[in-house]
């Protein structure tokens, strides 16, 4: 690549990367790497990316351009020192990740790209000390704390965790009742397979909820004990379990139903009988109903399946070992929030657009699929995702973090979502969810008779500024969208895709 083909204009470079939201810090650097780039590298790598921006000094959010003296040479001691196992554990890096950029006035600053290390690169740690292990916080790197640690290995750690033998335990840990439960719901898809006449360590063993490899002593796995185990056996094991179930409607400040662990009227609270009790919950808060799209044609807003997805997703999903975190839902009126410790495994992008899966719980999930509860292998997120866009709802949003995952699914659309938006904001997103991408004439075609050119303009630029719109071309070509790093550009995407197909399979 020529020095002309990565020259960019560098206050535009970092607004575009404050826009996006994109984990950004700026290094003040002459003409050697600053040695404290390393624990940044760590930090990116074990959270979720980011950017270096080095040349570049910042103050109080202010920033000057100060360039690099030597770019050339910084270029090959990075590479050189990125292959060092000595210095940093490996981890995959593009070889486009180091880019030279030049201001207009002829002075370089460099960027370096840092992808998020896959599951089986973690953790990224320097100096050959796996103790040495940054995470980011908000604007700084830190090092890891022990439990912090131990959660990221288990992230990176091929084994499923709910296969650990309780060598401690047998049968009296588990909950009777939940077991029976759980025996005629299989009874029931498999009548074919004779489980009635089976007891019940037999039909354990049969379905691999039991480790037999001791035959003098027969246990159960740690998947079977948080799936039918007693509370309180549960709880010597899990210190952290909690797992809670709220609704919130018609107040965001005190709850009208609550089902938690530590309910002595719910009975043993194992994941088998929470599920089982919070999804007729659930269900039971959402409305069949139908809505009519731009073309004026009924669309069904049944979310059910879509809940049970998520239900299930967040169960079979959480880390149960980490410290001072729990299971979550609650239910608001305009959205669903569903919460589990640990971070997700894959990326938003790829639960939402389906055919890949990495459970962390191995065992939890096919006892889920046995029941039937649980679409295909890696489409639960895609079913989650198609039920919202397809009833005209706000997409899905995910954050995930070291220390939890949240999966909010909305009951509004995207402009009923943001409860602070002007009229003129709502209805120029409204215009461009149906239509994709506008000029600003265009959408005073659709919407000047309601609202003047100057409140447009202003409207435009602040949806830019909160990041929901952006833009491409300059001037007076420019044309707006939604911001496609969000869902809802990622929706339309598909929408886009699945209309295409669908008008290929008519011709």
């Amino acid at each position: 690549m020529t020095r002309e083909a990565r020259n960019r204009n560098i206050e535009e470079l970092i607004g575009s990367l404050q826009r996006e939201g994109i984990e950004i810090e700026f290094k003040k650097a002459k003409d050697t790497l600053p040695n404290s780039i390393w624990e940044t590298v760590s930090a990116f790598a074990n959270t979720r990316g980011g950017v270096i921006i080095l040349g570049v000094e910042e103050r109080d959010h202010s920033f000057s351009l100060t360039g690099v003296s030597n770019a050339a040479k910084m270029e090959s001691d990075f590479w050189s020192t990125l292959r060092n196992p000595r210095k940093i554990s490996s981890f995959s890096i593009g070889t486009k990740a180091f880019e030279i950029l030049s201001a207009s006035d002829n002075r370089e600053i460099i960027r370096i790209t840092i992808p998020q290390a896959s599951p089986t690169e973690l953790p990224v740690y320097l100096n050959g000390d796996i103790r040495q292990v940054y995470i980011r916080r908000g604007e700084g790197d830190f090092l890891v704390t022990e439990d912090e640690l131990k959660a990221l290995i288990r992230n990176g750690s091929p084994k499923s965790h709910d296969r650990l033998p309780m060598k401690e335990l047998s049968l009296e840990a588990l909950d009777r009742n939940a077991l029976v439960a759980f025996k005629s719901i299989i009874e029931a898809r498999y009548p074919e397979a004779s489980y009635e006449e089976m007891k019940m360590q037999d039909f354990l063993l049969h379905l691999g909820l039991l480790d037999d490899s001791d035959k003098e002593n027969i246990c159960p796995y740690a998947g079977t004990l948080l799936l039918f185990g007693r509370y309180n056996v549960i709880k010597r094991y899990y210190d952290s379990y909690q797992i809670d179930y709220f609704d919130y409607r018609g107040s965001a400040d005190r709850w009208s139903d609550r089902i938690a662990t530590d309910d002595l009227g719910a009975g043993e609270m194992n994941i088998f009988n929470f599920y089982n009790i919070v999804y007729q919950k659930l269900i039971s808060t959402s409305k069949t109903g139908f809505r009519l799209d731009e073309n004026m044609v009924r669309v069904n807003t049944d979310m059910k399946a879509a809940l049970r997805e998520a239900l299930v997703n967040t169960i079979v999903h959480a880390d149960y070992s980490m410290p001072n975190t729990g299971l979550k839902i609650e239910v608001f009126d305009t959205y669903y929030r569903f919460e589990n410790p640990g971070k997700m495994l894959i990326d938003a992008e790829t639960f939402f657009r389906g055919g890949s899966t990495r459970p962390r719980n191995d065992l939890i999930m096919s006892v889920f699929r046995r029941m039937g509860l649980s679409e295909r292998q890696g489409y639960g997120g895609y079913l989650i995702f198609k039920s919202a866009t397809s009833s005209l709802l706000r997409a899905p949003q995910i954050e995930t973090s070291l220390e939890k995952t949240i999966l909010t699914i909305y009951l509004v659309d995207l402009p009923g979502s943001y409860p602070d938006l002007t009229d003129t904001e709502r209805d120029i997103l409204s215009v461009l969810l149906h239509t994709g991408n506008l000029s600003k004439s265009d959408i005073e075609s659709v919407i000047g008779n309601r609202y003047s050119e100057y409140r447009i303009k202003v409207a435009l630029k602040a949806l830019r500024e909160k990041g929901i719109l952006q833009t491409t071309g300059n001037g007076r070509s420019v044309r707006y969208s939604v911001n496609m790093s969000t869902a809802e550009g990622l929706g339309q995407i598909r929408l886009m895709m699945e209309r295409l197909s669908e008008l290929i399979r008519k011709q």
